[in-house]
């Protein structure tokens, strides 16, 4: 098979291009096994936010794995993923995801459950150079019925990701005022910096964030005045 056509695959699916993927795999119905940086068709159309084209890529699949199960919340193949080999549980992809990290990131919060009930670890970051643990990834999505969930499973708030990047700094970066609120409530430190040196308030700011950038500045002037 031509690489060419690999190339072109993957860069439809970035695209959203549903009726080029559907073309070039019925040309060649291999590509569907084919990889790029280690991410399979499924999920690279996952971690492109091409949710439909995502699911009809599993739907194309005889069987799926526990990654792509996790990052299209197919809950009831991994009960039978995991029935065959629990152990897969805290497995990592070939790009350094676990399947939680991915049920978080993609908001599958049924998924997540289950998961963490068959023994998957909260805190655990991924092995590759983002090192993002579950909170991280549930804060980066937006997904703040799964920050909540995790917090509650003893997710730690202060674990850094790469650049010193914890869920406090994403979560006031994008404004999610809930998930700051939260994150604070069970211990997220408010004066942590990241690599660049830059507190959360200072990424609510910078991004024009006023209702998380009041909520942070409101925390740190009551916790001052306690002390």
């Amino acid at each position: 098979m031509p690489s060419i056509n690999v190339k072109e695959f993957f860069t439809a699916i970035r695209e959203g291009k549903q009726e080029v993927v559907e073309r070039l795999l019925r040309a060649a119905p291999s590509l569907i096994h084919e990889k790029e940086n280690g991410a399979s068709p499924i999920l690279a159309a996952a971690y492109n936010n091409q949710p439909k084209l995502a699911n009809f890529l599993a739907e194309k699949m005889v069987t799926l794995n526990v990654f792509e199960a996790a990052a299209t919340g197919r809950r009831n193949h991994i009960i039978r993923i995991l029935a065959r080999d629990p152990q897969l549980v805290n497995a990592y992809s070939d790009d350094g995801y676990q399947p939680l990290g991915l049920a978080c990131f993609f908001g599958h919060l049924e998924t997540a459950r289950y998961l963490i009930n068959a023994g998957a670890r909260v805190n655990s970051p991924s092995k590759n150079k983002m090192k993002v643990t579950p909170l991280h990834s549930a804060t980066a999505g937006g997904h703040t019925d799964l920050v909540k969930y995790l917090l509650g499973q003893q997710a730690d708030p202060n674990v850094p990701q790469r650049g010193g990047f914890t869920a406090l700094h994403a979560a006031a970066q994008n404004g999610d005022v809930e998930s700051v609120r939260m994150l604070l409530f069970h211990g997220a430190d408010a004066d942590v910096k990241s690599a660049e040196g830059k507190t959360p308030l200072d990424y609510a700011r910078e991004h024009h964030q006023a209702g998380a950038a009041k909520l942070l500045k409101e925390g740190i002037t009551k916790r001052l005045r306690v002390h």
